[in-house]
């Protein structure tokens, strides 16, 4: 779903002979990654109800609370997306170029889009008689096609089986008007911030003043609510080129960053707790978006100057493994969840679902089977559809 630069690494040497990743950082891969496994966990997790204990350690808070990390994918997006226009503006580097930007974004984006739609389409939607006229059909297939089945309110058969795709129609409305902002951002990058500050935050508010007498669950995602946290993804892209102008690496500096980072991430279960005994744990996310999306950035940003050893739990080969998966693990996973446990795979039996009964033994299998199936899926897809359509749809349109 969410991706960095395609070119390769371009590093800027400090007075100590360091290096710096200008083009591709790539622990923001492996931060993608644990993001994406976070959602992934939670969804199945709805499914099996598995407390993810062991001994006295427990992760079940993170995990029943992991819808939110999807607001930090949409951070990092905005983070890797405007790399290149803080580069241009504090290297005075050529400014990117428009074109190439959408292309890529294609690319990587609508191939799988589209496949899953297809496939969604063939073995469930109209098998199971899920539109109940060709107007219906329509809708759904079309704005799904145009990316604006997430500003309609109505549950869509490919919606439902295909929940998750809701951030990928975010996604893309604001990729079109990405070049936009981010030439505004270069030129007026105060007043475009607080612009979208001010849109996002904005939304927001309203959205929380009415969460009561709305479709909370629909509107609290709306795209504009997210204008706030795709700034300060923009916003921590310049602060770190910036610093890479103006920062040398020293040993004491990467230890105080990564103090920093490991404070964040205690403060994570703080911050969950908070939202947990919050009124609403929804609204919790409206009212608190964009004071999230600065922490998160804090993170992320600390995590990305830290100590070489704590990078390298973010850039490894697992992790960068499972960013390259990552759009098509997003895609798939919630649907593999839904099946598996319909196909009663792992089998169960009597009429009390699995969960419910507290079978722990369906739990743990079911789980351990999701995640493999997730990534089998997520592997073939990547490498049999979304590479080689790129590669193809690259070639053709800047020939």
């Amino acid at each position: 779903m969410i991706d960095g630069e395609d070119e390769k690494n371009m590093v800027l040497k400090s007075d100590t002979e360091e290096k710096y990743e200008l083009k591709h950082i790539k622990e923001l891969d492996g931060v993608r990654a644990l993001f994406i496994i976070i959602v992934a966990w939670y969804h199945i997790w709805i499914q099996s109800w598995l407390a993810p204990n062991i001994g006295s350690f427990s992760l079940d808070w993170l995990i029943r609370n992991g819808s939110i990390f999807v607001d930090g994918l949409i951070l990092l997006s905005g983070f890797c997306l405007f790399l290149p226009y803080a580069r241009s503006i504090v290297y005075k580097e050529p400014f990117p170029s428009t074109k190439k930007f959408y292309i890529n974004r294609i690319a990587r984006i609508v191939p799988s889009y589209l496949f899953a739609i297809i496939i969604v389409l063939i073995f469930f939607v109209i098998p199971n008689g899920e539109y109940t006229s060709i107007s219906d059909a329509l809708q759904d297939i079309f704005s799904h096609l145009f990316f604006v089945h997430n500003l309609i309110p109505d549950i869509l058969p490919l919606s439902y089986y295909l929940g998750v795709l809701w951030t990928v129609g975010v996604e893309m409305q604001l990729y079109i008007i990405f070049p936009l902002l981010a030439h505004a951002f270069c030129k007026k990058p105060a007043l475009t911030y607080l612009g979208m500050v001010f849109i996002g935050v904005g939304s927001c508010i309203i959205i929380s003043n009415n969460f009561d007498t709305i479709n909370s669950g629909f509107w609290m995602n709306n795209t504009l609510t997210f204008f706030s946290t795709f700034a300060n993804g923009m916003l921590g892209a310049y602060i770190y080129i910036k610093l890479t102008k103006t920062m040398p690496k020293k040993w004491y500096l990467a230890l105080l960053f990564t103090a920093i980072s490991i404070a964040c991430l205690l403060l994570y279960k703080v911050i969950i707790a908070y939202r947990m005994s919050y009124e609403d744990e929804r609204k919790w996310q409206v009212d608190f978006r964009y004071i999230f999306s600065i922490f998160n950035m804090v993170m992320i940003l600390s995590m990305i100057f830290a100590s070489k050893w704590y990078r390298l739990l973010f850039n490894n080969k697992i992790m960068r493994f499972i960013a390259i998966l990552s759009y098509n693990l997003y895609i798939y996973h919630q649907l593999i969840a839904f099946k598996l446990k319909e196909y009663k795979i792992p089998f169960w039996d009597g009429d009390e679902l699995p969960n419910m009964s507290g079978n722990e033994e369906w739990k743990i299998k079911y789980t351990i089977i999701c995640a493999i199936v997730a990534l089998i899926v997520g592997t073939l897809a990547t490498y049999l559809i979304e590479k080689p359509a790129a590669k193809f749809i690259k070639k053709k349109l800047k020939s």
